[in-house]
């Protein structure tokens, strides 16, 4: 009776081990299909959320913004999302992204063109809409921002892939340069 008191604690112990090893493996980087450079003093996260991986990088807080003399306290950001589009094209499913943006809050389109990235076709829309964030140091609460994103389509594979660059309208002009010009030449997918 006393060696199944003792082995019983230690069984659960074990357990416990296993299940939180194999959790934190779910959990740790997830393979890439492609490879990005981001600036240095950016950091970024991948996770998979509802079966849509996403990668995930945000600018450093300046401390001062260049334009309008103010502390910076809402980080720019790029996140690049990877689905499952099967059945449909690079055209069709830009079209539905477009559809499906259109409904949001103050959804203005500026701009729309076929482009190209380091061979990839790929489509280009920048616009105008407002979202809510959460507020600098509440959990619970948020505002509403105006943001001027750019975003680039590609299909591959089976895959839509999306490159969102967020920025907010006043801040479009300091980060549009460095998204062209240093984030974007540097995704390639791999092969």
């Amino acid at each position: 009776m006393k060696r199944i008191k003792i082995w019983q604690p230690l069984i659960l112990i074990v357990f416990a081990l296993v299940m939180v090893t194999s959790c934190k493996k779910d959990e740790e980087d997830p393979s890439l299909e492609f490879e990005i450079t981001i600036p240095s003093g950016w950091n970024y996260n991948n996770f998979y959320y509802e079966e849509v991986l996403r990668y995930y990088a945000w600018s450093p807080l300046r401390l001062e913004d260049d334009i309008n003399l103010v502390a910076d306290t809402i980080q720019e950001d790029m996140v690049i999302y990877r689905q499952s589009i099967a059945g449909i094209d690079l055209d069709q499913f830009f079209t539905a992204l477009t559809a499906d943006l259109s409904t949001g809050v103050n959804f203005q389109l500026l701009y729309s063109s076929d482009t190209a990235v380091n061979g990839e076709n790929a489509k280009k829309i920048i616009h105008l809409q407002t979202i809510k964030i959460a507020k600098s140091g509440s959990a619970t609460d948020s505002i509403e921002v105006d943001i001027k994103p750019m975003k680039l389509v590609f299909y591959k594979d089976g895959y839509g892939y999306v490159i969102d660059c967020g920025m907010l309208i006043y801040t479009y002009d300091y980060y549009k340069p460095i998204f062209e010009e240093e984030i974007i030449p540097t995704f390639n997918f791999k092969n």
